[in-house]
């Protein structure tokens, strides 16, 4: 079992980004000498829930939760915010979200939580902790197949923004609101992943701000309670500090966010950080590395729609840093390739599913040699899935590798 404790760690600095490779524009402050005695903070342990609070007791003013719940429509859920689904705008916001997650369970996420929970019960049980590199906003995925863990760690290029202030909303706000935010979940709906390019451009200011506010639809979609929101803020290339979701020094932008929320009366907790973990910025001199490094021990990995980025040379600090560390690296074809988990022998592989050339947006890329070997040699034991997740939602033959360290 991994430490219940997260940690922050204090040290050298930090360069923004994930998912895909990303030029920064913005001209570099000059580079310090690796520190190699990093400072370790521990942050509260919030496998507690506050005193008092349980799920349907939540305090009526949790804007978190409030602003969260009008976002999932459901009414009679937000508190001090509930007379704003009398409104047109988030009366009809409503419907379309109540629909639009009734396809969704239908479809694929039902089987999905029944699928997964049965499928990966070792795992579940082994490990309180889920490492989601690429992840975008992706929690609802990560949940339906480990509902047990209690952090979260999930990784992407998107940015981490702000959740709506719905109080301060002036006519015809809340209608154009609720069309982009709409917009931001069409690819999960209908395709079952996110694409990083559209996100880019779905979560500017001007929009729906960011990735928090469809991250805590997520969460709180799945049938748990917010209970509350910090950053992650980088000082210059020194530190980086936890502070309040209302922190005003405007010169340093979040690079990360906590979200705590209660599921069935346990405190637990969702980190997102964007960050490009391409090896120059991802490798054992910097301090990000570090922090993920000490708290990804023990995890289980999950990787999904990963735009075959862990196959490239550059990401070779990711790749290994997540074959050491993980009980189980459970994934599509997408993620690392399956030589890895040939070599040494060092994992007992289970597969799912049909297995394909890549689709046509990775022309570059073939079968994996490896990977189709294994399909052949074992297709009498390899089973079906039950429902689509991945590229492939046009042919629906879909992989998964469920890899379990021995």
């Amino acid at each position: 079992m991994i430490k219940q404790t997260f940690f922050l760690i204090v040290g050298i600095g930090l360069v923004i980004g994930c998912n895909t490779p990303q030029a920064d524009t913005k001209k570099e402050e000059p580079k310090k000498k690796a520190d190699t005695n990093v400072a370790i903070i521990p942050l509260k342990d919030t496998t507690e829930a506050p005193t008092g609070i349980t799920t349907g007791n939540m305090d009526p003013n949790n804007r978190f939760n409030n602003i969260t719940a009008i976002l999932c429509g459901e009414k009679g859920k937000a508190g001090d915010l509930n007379y704003l689904f009398d409104t047109l705008a988030w009366a009809t916001h409503s419907k379309f979200i109540d629909s639009s997650w009734k396809r969704l369970e239908r479809k694929r996420l039902v089987a999905m939580q029944k699928w997964g929970r049965k499928e990966f019960e070792k795992p579940n049980d082994e490990t309180k902790m889920v490492f989601y590199p690429f992840s975008g906003p992706d929690y609802l995925t990560a949940h339906a197949f480990f509902p047990k863990a209690d952090k979260y760690v999930m990784l992407g290029l998107e940015p981490v923004g702000k959740l709506p202030d719905l109080k301060k909303f002036k006519a015809g706000d809340a209608a154009d609101y609720s069309a982009d935010f709409k917009k931001s979940l069409g690819d999960i709906f209908d395709k079952s992943y996110f694409i990083t390019r559209k996100m880019l451009n779905d979560f500017q200011s001007q929009k729906v701000n960011g990735l928090l506010p469809v991250l805590a639809f997520f969460i709180k979609k799945s049938g748990n309670d917010i209970l509350d929101v910090k950053y992650l803020v980088r000082y210059k290339q020194d530190s980086i500090s936890e502070v309040d979701y209302d922190f005003k020094e405007s010169e340093h932008k979040p690079f990360g966010v906590r979200v705590d929320f209660l599921q069935d009366g346990k405190a637990k907790s969702v980190y997102y950080f964007k960050y490009d973990v391409s090896n120059k910025q991802f490798n054992d001199t910097t301090v990000f590395y570090k922090y993920i490094n000490k708290n990804s021990e023990n995890c289980i990995t999950y990787i999904k729609s990963a735009s075959y980025l862990l196959h490239a040379n550059f990401m070779s600090n990711m790749r290994k840093l997540i074959l050491k560390n993980s009980v189980a690296v459970i994934q599509d074809d997408t993620g690392i390739p399956f030589k890895y988990f040939e070599e040494g022998k060092k994992f007992d592989v289970k597969l799912y599913g049909q297995y394909t050339k890549p689709v046509s947006d990775f022309p570059y890329l073939s079968l994996q040699k490896p990977l189709q070997e294994a399909f052949k040699r074992d297709s009498l034991k390899v089973e079906k899935l039950p429902f689509h997740l991945g590229y492939h939602w046009g042919t629906k033959k879909d992989v998964i590798i469920y890899a379990h360290k021995k």
